[in-house]
């Protein structure tokens, strides 16, 4: 990977990109919310709890676009959005894509057994918007940023495998498809470390 500045229109256009990402993000958690706690029904305290907390998420998630988009400069530097070339740039972005997509992964294997089908669509859709959202706002980020290819694969991928585990968990609960679904899981884990970190033999 060269380390190539971009131009002031793409990092624009990247911006604009992750902007609606994100503003999309907000959208699918106010649905989902209003899903799993319809206004005006009554809940248990835990389920309140739980509400409050994903309401404070949301909230944070929209104060913080809010910030980017009336406080970052209208000019950004043509150094936004560079291809990563250290180690201590990859890093982060590697634990970050591994650890959202086992969450991603493992949440509908986790709940399957305890909500009903409904419930998990709907906290299918919370789960997903929330990866969603905090992806866009890494990417509209000075500090925390990945790399733009990186930032593509793992929200493509974090949205497959948070799709298709739902599925497989709703609708073909049985232990031959979710080994094949872990399969698939690993083969993301080693490609992302792999791409991120070529050996000197095929970079």
């Amino acid at each position: 990977m060269e380390n190539t500045e971009r131009s002031r229109r793409d990092v624009i256009v990247f911006r604009g990109i992750w902007y609606l990402v994100t503003l999309l993000s907000l959208v699918g958690l106010s649905i989902s919310l209003n899903l799993l706690w319809p206004p005006g029904g009554k809940s248990p305290a835990l389920s309140r709890f739980l509400r409050d907390g994903a309401v404070s998420t949301v909230t944070f998630y929209a104060v913080t676009l809010f910030r980017y988009f009336l406080f970052t400069g209208s000019t950004p530097s043509s150094n936004s959005y560079k291809d990563f070339t250290t180690d201590k740039e990859r890093i982060p972005q590697v634990v970050f894509a591994e650890f959202s997509i086992l969450v991603l992964f493992c949440y509908p294997c986790l709940l399957v057994d305890h909500v009903d089908r409904d419930v998990l669509l709907y906290m299918s859709l919370f789960t997903i918007s929330l990866f969603t959202g905090g992806t866009g706002l890494i990417q509209l980020s000075d500090k925390f940023r990945m790399d733009m290819k990186h930032a593509y694969i793992t929200l493509l991928c974090g949205w497959l495998f948070c799709l298709f585990g739902t599925y497989i968990m709703i609708y073909l609960p049985s232990m031959a498809v979710a080994m094949i679904f872990i399969g698939a899981y690993w083969m993301f884990a080693v490609f992302i470390y792999f791409y991120n970190f070529p050996s000197e033999e095929f970079s």
